[in-house]
């Protein structure tokens, strides 16, 4: 019942918040059969819990947290479609359950939809301000965001909440480093590892540190750590080959790109990573190509803007890099000051008529 993500695990969760309705208490068979239901999908029976949580609601029609368990099973069965009708209905029927908002917000999340997805996380967090899970889901998209600041703030309330929690603690980690505080992103990896020495986000984010501080041999061997612990991980994979582009390892990186593709088609991250190896090769339209088709994805990727900028001047279409540059520095957020810097010098040197490429950039 849980989906990995790159920041820290969103658990798809499921509450009985005592079977209340709209009001009133639920009839009896109908909390029994949504508890079977929730047995049965936490043994992986599929079948039996749709049938539990579908008689539920024969029994009480109003009952959202069987709409729920339905969302649940629908999503173990990959029809995304229904499960969202389900989490939908469930809200429907009783906007306070949080579990809903939670789940909406992390099918949300894996279609690129962050701006819903972060309102339904913020919407769970509404009705219960110490609901982890929720909490790490917000940082996580805050960080996609590029809204670092904001992002620590929710995950130092997850770590204040519950100061036993290494996934919080990691994700913060990473939060931090990302910030370039690394004496405190060090200090989180280290309390993460005391709780779980194997977790593969404190290991991500000790590769993180590494990485920015220029230890490339290093934070591979952390993010080879983070997937022996979770080999399917597509984030750790997509790190691992930024990681080997960086080290002028292109045709690596190439392939364990292609395979990501195949895998995570939709996954914008992987073609902007795509994309910065191409720019990298000295390909440039096809650098132009793996950013169209990351803000094919997510339209609000100031990262991929910035890259198809460098990918335009590379072809000599200054106007248009100019107008790519300019879109960057509207939408970039303030934690992104070093590369706005680069993009404001680009766009001063265009304007006294130097229009050569900037250097490609490895994505932060």
């Amino acid at each position: 019942m849980t989906m990995r993500s790159r920041l820290a695990p969103v658990l798809f969760a499921m509450g009985l918040a005592g079977c209340a309705t709209a009001g009133r208490p639920a009839p009896p068979r109908a909390g029994e059969l949504q508890a079977a239901g929730v047995a049965a999908l936490a043994r992986g029976e599929l079948d039996g819990a749709a049938s539990a949580f579908a008689l539920a609601l024969d029994y009480e029609p109003r009952l959202a947290e069987a709409h729920n368990g339905l969302g649940l099973v629908a999503l173990r069965r990959g029809d995304d479609a229904r499960a969202e009708a389900h989490f939908r209905a469930a809200l429907a029927l009783n906007d306070d359950l949080a579990e809903a908002h939670l789940n909406l917000a992390g099918l949300l999340m894996r279609r690129d939809a962050d701006d819903q997805a972060l309102a339904e996380a913020r919407a769970a967090l509404a009705v219960d301000p110490g609901y982890g899970d929720a909490r790490l889901l917000a940082g996580e998209l805050l960080l996609r965001r590029g809204r670092l600041a904001e992002a620590h703030a929710e995950l130092e309330k997850a770590c204040a909440a519950e100061p036993r929690r290494a996934d919080a603690r990691a994700a913060d980690a990473l939060v931090l480093a990302r910030l370039g505080r690394p004496v405190a992103a060090q200090e989180q990896v280290d309390a993460a590892l005391l709780l779980d020495p194997e977790l593969p986000a404190a290991h991500r984010a000790a590769a993180e540190i590494l990485r920015r501080a220029g230890d490339l041999p290093g934070a591979l061997r952390e993010i080879d750590l983070a997937l022996s612990a979770d080999p399917g991980s597509v984030g750790d994979r997509l790190t691992r080959a930024t990681l080997c582009a960086a080290r002028g390892e292109l045709a690596e990186a190439s392939r364990l790109l292609a395979a990501l593709v195949a895998e995570a088609p939709r996954q914008a991250e992987v073609r902007f990573v795509i994309g910065y190896v191409a720019l990298l090769r000295g390909d440039a339209a096809a650098a132009v190509r793996g950013a169209d088709d990351a803000l094919a994805l997510r339209a609000h990727y100031p990262e991929a803007r910035l890259l198809r900028a460098q990918a335009l001047l590379g072809l000599a279409r200054a106007a248009e890099a100019a107008r790519e540059l300019r879109a960057f520095l509207d939408e970039a957020p303030a934690e992104l000051a070093a590369d706005r810097a680069r993009a404001q010098l680009q766009l001063g040197r265009m304007s006294d008529g130097l229009s050569g490429p900037m250097s490609a950039q490895i994505p932060r």
